[in-house]
């Protein structure tokens, strides 16, 4: 299997600002597949990833701030983005990603991906909501929140994960 990279954004809640700042970083890392874990808010900031990021294939999940969802699908369609309600399973070549954006509180969402690493079912498990970076592996299996892209509640940040070895970095804007 050949190196893969992924950029991995959340909580963008339509902030152009740093969804420029954190596109021309992600550009730097020659990433193959961008995964966005919800709260867009509304579809300018889908449409700007999906003009952004032409020739990079996209994934996203709803958040529990996107509103207009359907406006949102044919956005996503017109950019040939894959869209999708919660939890998205994801194949990448034998590799099962388990993608999410979260649920009520910080300690709920975190005992969830905990959860679905646990079964390793999954090479990795994938989730945003919190605004809160986070990463840790359990057996083996990658466990991330890329923290908020938005800058709402905490520095914006984003993630790199490199497959096959699952190694991440969540990467911070100045």
């Amino acid at each position: 299997m050949n190196l893969m990279i992924l950029g991995v954004i959340s909580d963008t809640h339509d902030n152009l600002v740093n969804l420029d700042k954190i596109i021309n970083e992600m550009k730097k890392y020659n990433i193959d597949t961008l995964i966005h874990l919800g709260d867009f808010v509304s579809p300018i900031t889908l449409k700007k990833l999906g003009e952004e990021m032409k020739g990079i294939k996209i994934y996203a999940v709803f958040g529990n701030n996107d509103g207009d969802k359907l406006f949102l699908k044919r956005i996503a369609d017109d950019y040939k983005i894959t869209l999708e309600e919660q939890p998205m399973i994801l194949k990448i070549d034998e590799h099962k990603l388990f993608i999410f954006h979260g649920f009520n509180s910080y300690e709920k969402t975190v005992e969830i991906a905990k959860s679905v690493a646990k079964s390793k079912v999954y090479s990795a498990v994938l989730f945003g909501h919190t605004h809160k970076p986070y990463l840790d592996f359990i057996n083996g299996i990658l466990i991330l929140n890329p923290g908020d892209a938005s800058g709402l509640l905490n520095s914006p940040s984003f993630a790199i994960v490199k497959i096959p070895s699952f190694s991440a970095n969540i990467i911070n804007l100045k």
